[in-house]
């Protein structure tokens, strides 16, 4: 099997890096994985991953070089940098290097953006909040179209919430 990168010489490593349902695959010839941070000693291998996930991302090194000496206005980092250790230096480098940081992110962790989570402790009390809010608006309609049979219905659950939401809180 040929090397992905160079396609000139024989893949020694293989690489596969699986995300969800995608499979993406990485042969490398011994001169493109020593480009690529993994080397190898007489009795073992050597492998940077940050720099091998690097390469699957960009995995013929296209657009490289000509952005390569491009550097962050407030620390000084350069892309390269970023590109060899998948670290950044300060916040501005996230929206000097924008493009390179949501591709890493997209091929590494499936995603460029973050859902959050909530302590497990916290959900039951957000979604009573939220239920709080939806009743105060639905009570607020219903006095605005006169509907008072609606409203004391809605007020009464308004307080059934506020009691357990105190309860939890205490």
């Amino acid at each position: 099997m040929k090397c992905g990168i160079c396609d000139e010489n024989e893949a020694v490593i293989h690489v596969q890096q699986i995300m969800g349902n995608e499979v993406v695959e990485l042969h490398l010839c011994e001169s493109c994985a020593k480009k690529r941070g993994i080397s190898s000693s007489d009795d073992k291998i050597e492998l940077s991953l940050s720099q091998l996930l690097t390469g699957l991302i960009d995995p013929k090194g296209e657009g490289k070089e000509e952005r390569s000496n491009e550097t962050c206005p407030r620390c000084g980092m350069k892309l390269s940098e970023f590109r060899k250790d998948g670290r950044l230096g300060c916040g501005e480098c996230y929206t000097s290097f924008k493009r390179e940081v949501d591709l890493f992110l997209e091929n590494t962790v499936g995603t460029t953006r973050h859902r959050g989570k909530y302590p497990a402790r916290l959900v039951a009390y957000k979604s009573l909040l939220v239920d709080r809010e939806l009743l105060k608006d639905r009570l607020k309609e219903a006095v605005v179209h006169e509907d008072y049979e609606e409203a004391a219905v809605i007020r009464d659950k308004l307080r059934t919430i506020e009691q357990t939401a105190g309860d939890q809180h205490d």
